[in-house]
């Protein structure tokens, strides 16, 4: 029987508030010339919230959750559950209860935003599609009102559904310790941030970790050369949200990450399947 509660992702340590997040200083300049979309809606818990996430949203525990992951940051100012419409299987037209970036809400962490809810029920009438049907604006300032997406059904396991790679620069807003901490910057010549439709941890209900460095791949331009390298460490772990780092020691430009299937559960504790993506450039 499949694991119910909330516990790998949208999840507050114990019951206590989490802050609302933590803007980056900086908007990369480079997002300002690629379109923003909704990259993915997963519909991660039917009626299986759990009574922790009271530290999210008191009405929360018994609803449903649905992470949506974006492709740009979005701008905190323009966050209300009231620009989302869910449309289930029957043609239900569903209103969202309650919106939160929490728990991605980490500096560069705003893209995914938490949908929760009553959006149907599995199997006959799950939510179908996912609307943004008011404003609802990117850091740069793109609107994506108007945009629709279909909702990864239940049964479904996780994805990657965004990922990009960056260095530690002297101004990064490191995080050395803890929960939700940084790749070595000693060692670490850039990151590969891979975010995922839902959270994930490794099969055995722990955070990846050593076990599951070789079952990720990213192909990287070294030269005039494309080699295929395994992270040395997986970071930012820990804190509950779907955004899970990969710590790269060579050097070269980083364009795609291959993961194998079932070396991931979800909340639910489906097992993703193999997924692979382009990475981008956060600058």
């Amino acid at each position: 029987m499949k694991n119910s509660l909330f516990i790998l992702l949208f999840l507050t340590l114990g019951c206590k508030k989490l802050p609302d997040y933590t803007l980056s200083k900086e908007n990369p300049e480079i997002n300002k010339s690629r379109k923003a979309t909704i990259l993915s809606a997963f519909f991660g818990l039917d009626n299986a919230m759990p009574l922790k996430s009271m530290g999210i949203w008191s009405k929360a525990p018994g609803k449903d959750g649905m992470p949506l992951v974006f492709s740009h940051e979005i701008d905190p100012a323009t966050l209300n559950q009231q620009v989302f419409k869910i449309t289930t299987q029957k043609g239900d037209r569903l209103n969202v209860a309650f919106a939160t970036f929490k728990p991605a809400i980490e500096a560069f962490e705003l893209r995914t935003i938490l949908l929760i809810g009553k959006f149907g029920n599995a199997p006959d009438n799950e939510p179908k599609e996912v609307e943004i049907i008011g404003d609802l604006k990117t850091r740069d300032g793109q609107n994506l009102k108007g945009q629709k997406i279909m909702v990864t059904p239940l049964k479904d396991g996780p994805f990657i559904s965004y990922a990009e790679y960056f260095s530690l620069a002297n101004d990064y807003p490191f995080i050395e310790k803890g929960a939700g901490c940084d790749c070595p910057k000693t060692e670490t010549k850039t990151i590969v941030r891979t975010v995922w439709a839902g959270g994930v941890k490794a099969l055995n209900g722990k955070e990846l970790g050593k076990s599951e460095l070789t079952s990720f791949t990213i192909s990287i331009i070294q030269n005039a050369d494309t080699i295929k390298v395994h992270p040395f460490l997986i970071a930012d772990i820990d804190d509950n949200d779907n955004n899970i780092d990969l710590c790269i020691k060579e050097e070269g430009t980083p364009i795609l990450v291959e993961v194998k299937g079932n070396i991931a559960i979800d909340p639910r504790g489906d097992k993703n399947s193999n997924t692979k993506l382009k990475i981008i450039g956060r600058w």
